[in-house]
C-alpha cells in the first residue's frame, strides 16, 4: 500500500529522519501491564464489518472525528501488546488522513456526485440522533465503462451548502414505499473547524447535496486494525519485530545490479536520496515494511523497486489508499518506460495517467482487438447488405403459393409442390 506505513527497524538509516527509509521517533514501550490482545469495540457479531453495522459505523466515525482513536482498540487478555501499540499508531494516522479529507472537502467544495436528500424523521432508539432520509442520486450522463452502474450513497459524507448541514449515511433499509437511508448529521461550519456537533436545524424541504468525502476505506482500515489479533504470526512479526522474524532461505527479490539496468532505470535510481536507496537495498524478506510520511517520495521508491528489484517475468500488484497516489505511481512507471500496466477504478475518479491504462483504454490501443473489431464490422456490413438484397427479391406468385399450400399425399398437389420448389 503506497501510504504511510509504521516503521520497520530493519530499514533504519542513521540521520535520515524525513526520508522514506527512516522510522519515526522511537515509540515508548507500553506500560508493563499484563500481556494483552487487541479487542475491537463491542459488536453484536465480532466478525462483522463496520460497514454492515450502522450504529457501530456512526460511533467509529465520531471517534475518528474526535481524535480519540486509542479507544477503538484496547489491551485485554493475551500476549500481543506490540500489535496493539502498532494498531494505535496506525489508527492515529488513519484518523488524521480522514479528518484532512473532510476538511479539504468542506473548504474546496469539490464537484463530486450530487444528490437530493429529504429528511423523513428520527430513527427510533438511536443514541446519536440518527435520521431516516430519502436519497436521490443525480444520474451521471457521461459514459464510464469501468465505474459501477449505480453510484451508492452509503458511507459517504454529503454537504448541503444551502442549509449548512453534513449528512453521513450509515445504513440502508428497503421499503415498498421507497428505500430509506439512515444518517447522522453535523453542523458544516463547526465540522470545518474540527468540531463534530449536530446542526441546530435540519432541512424541512429537499436539500441539494454534493459528496465531500467517503468513509468506506477509512472504516475498512479501522476494522482491519481492530482485528489485528487475527493476523498471521509471520506478518505480525514482520510488522512489529522484524529482527526476530525467521530469515527467508532465499530472498524473493532480485539483486540490485545497476550496471545491467536500462539507462532509463539507471536515471530513475540516480534520483533517489540516501534514505530511499538504503530502503531499496534493504529489501530482503517476504514482507518488508517501509515508512514514508507525506512528501518523502514513496512513489519514487516503489517505482525504483519495481524496475530494479522485482525478478524478471513477475507480476506486480500495487494498491494505494487514494486515486491520487496511484496516478503518481503510474506516471513515474510510465516515464521510466514501463507500459505493460492495467489500472482498475472509475474513469471519473482517476487521474490522467491512470486513465490511459484502464481496461477500455488498453483495449482501444491493442492491434489484435482493433483488427477483430474491424472484421466484426465488415461481417455486420455484409449481413446488412445480404438482408437488403433479400428484401428486393420479387415476391412469388400468389396462386402458385396457394397451390403449393394444399394437403400433401394426393392429386396434383405434388406437381404444384414441385413447381414451387423449382
Amino acid at each position: 500500500r503506497a501510504s504511510r506505513i509504521p516503521s520497520s527497524p530493519r530499514l533504519r538509516v542513521p540521520g535520515e529522519r524525513a526520508s522514506l527509509a527512516s522510522i519515526a521517533e522511537s515509540q515508548p514501550s507500553p506500560p508493563a501491564p499484563a500481556p494483552a490482545v487487541p479487542t475491537a469495540a463491542p459488536a453484536a457479531n465480532p466478525n462483522a464489518s463496520l460497514l454492515d453495522n450502522a450504529e457501530q459505523a456512526e460511533n467509529t466515525l465520531l471517534t475518528l472525528l474526535g481524535k480519540d482513536t486509542d479507544s477503538l482498540i484496547s489491551y485485554r487478555g493475551g500476549p500481543a501488546k506490540e500489535l496493539v501499540a502498532y494498531a494505535h499508531r496506525w489508527l492515529k494516522l488513519v484518523g488524521e488522513e480522514f479528518r484532512d479529507e473532510v476538511t479539504e472537502g468542506l473548504l474546496k467544495r469539490p464537484r463530486g456526485i450530487e444528490c437530493t436528500i429529504s429528511v423523513l424523521g428520527p430513527v427510533k432508539d438511536s443514541s446519536r440522533g440518527a435520521q431516516w432520509l430519502t436519497v436521490k442520486i443525480k444520474e451521471n450522463k457521461s459514459e464510464d465503462e469501468e465505474a459501477a452502474p449505480d453510484p451508492t450513497a452509503m458511507h459517504m459524507l454529503w454537504l448541503s451548502a444551502e442549509f449548512g448541514v453534513v449528512f453521513y449515511i450509515s445504513g440502508y433499509q428497503p421499503d415498498r414505499r421507497g428505500d430509506k437511508f439512515r444518517a447522522i448529521t453535523f453542523d458544516a461550519e463547526a465540522l470545518r473547524h474540527g468540531r463534530a456537533v449536530p446542526p441546530r436545524d435540519l432541512p424541512r424541504v429537499k436539500a441539494r447535496c454534493v459528496e465531500i468525502a467517503s468513509a468506506s476505506t477509512t472504516l475498512q482500515r479501522v476494522h482491519a486494525l481492530c482485528s489485528i489479533g487475527k493476523l498471521d504470526p509471520v506478518l505480525a512479526a514482520a510488522l512489529t519485530s522484524p529482527e526476530a522474524a525467521p530469515a527467508a532461505a532465499h530472498s524473493p527479490w532480485a539483486p540490485l545490479d545497476e550496471k545491467s539496468l536500462l539507462p532509463s532505470v539507471q536515471k530513475q535510481l540516480s534520483r533517489l536520496n540516501p534514505g530511499q536507496r538504503a530502503a531499496l537495498c534493504g529489501l530482503d524478506g517476504a514482507v518488508t515494511v517501509v515508512q514514508g510520511p507525506p512528501g518523502t517520495g514513496k512513489s519514487s521508491f516503489i517505482t525504483a523497486a519495481c524496475l530494479s528489484r522485482v525478478p524478471a517475468g513477475s507480476r506486480i500488484l500495487a494498491c494505494t489508499a487514494t486515486n491520487k497516489a496511484i496516478d503518481s505511481l503510474v506516471a513515474k512507471l510510465e516515464a521510466a518506460g514501463l507500459t505493460q500496466m492495467l489500472c482498475v477504478g472509475s474513469r471519473r475518479a482517476m487521474g490522467e495517467a491512470s486513465c490511459r491504462y484502464l481496461m477500455s483504454s488498453v483495449l482501444a490501443r491493442d492491434g489484435f482487438v482493433a483488427a477483430a473489431e474491424t472484421a466484426i464490422e465488415q461481417h455486420s456490413a455484409n449481413v446488412r447488405r445480404i438482408e437488403a438484397e433479400l428484401r428486393e427479391l420479387p415476391v412469388p406468385d400468389a396462386a402458385l403459393l396457394k397451390a403449393g399450400g394444399g394437403k400433401s399425399g394426393g392429386g396434383g398437389g405434388g406437381e404444384a409442390d414441385a413447381r414451387l420448389m423449382a
